[in-house]
């Protein structure tokens, strides 16, 4: 509170001159100067929007190649009498556990790293509705990109997966 009576005193002492004063701490002037810089709000949407995408990718990658490689798995549980909607659900839990496991440790890690920014930009935190979009959107590129692999287990052929085939 001193700090900014002084820096009201300052700014008054230099008013009507003609080397005006604004006095800020730093964590106001680092603000104002990224502030400057660009929008940052468009350059955070626009590279959470391209992770985004480019999880997707990757994930249903992940997702067809660990089902391609099991398919003689899947077919010897079929055997033992899965059904078909019993493989679909498995493989769409696997979806999901993997894409809200890796949401959940980077909402970690950014709750954290919110943490370490504290010093320069004073106490901020992770919303709580960040947190409640991270991971609604994990469960649907869990959903999105575990559905066609899910599909392919359903219709899988015992014989063909168990000949190699």
């Amino acid at each position: 509170r001193s700090g900014d009576q002084v820096a009201a005193a300052i700014d008054g002492l230099f008013a009507n001159s003609a080397n005006e004063t604004k006095t800020q701490s730093e964590q106001a002037w680092a603000q104002s100067q990224i502030k400057q810089v660009a929008d940052i709000g468009f350059i955070v949407n626009s590279i959470v929007g391209a992770v985004l995408f480019t999880l997707l990718f990757l994930t249903a990658n992940t997702m067809m190649q660990s089902v391609r490689e099991r398919i003689p798995e899947l077919a010897v549980l079929k055997t033992l009498g899965y059904s078909d909607g019993k493989v679909l659900v498995l493989v769409l839990l696997e979806s999901i556990f993997l894409c809200v496991f890796a949401s959940l440790l980077g909402l970690a890690l950014s709750t954290v790293a919110f943490g370490g920014l504290a010093a320069l930009f004073g106490r901020i935190s992770l919303p709580l509705v960040v947190i409640e979009m991270g991971i609604a959107i994990a469960l649907i590129l869990a959903f999105v990109s575990g559905l066609p692999p899910a599909l392919r287990a359903k219709r899988l052929n015992i014989v063909d997966a168990l000949a190699g085939r």
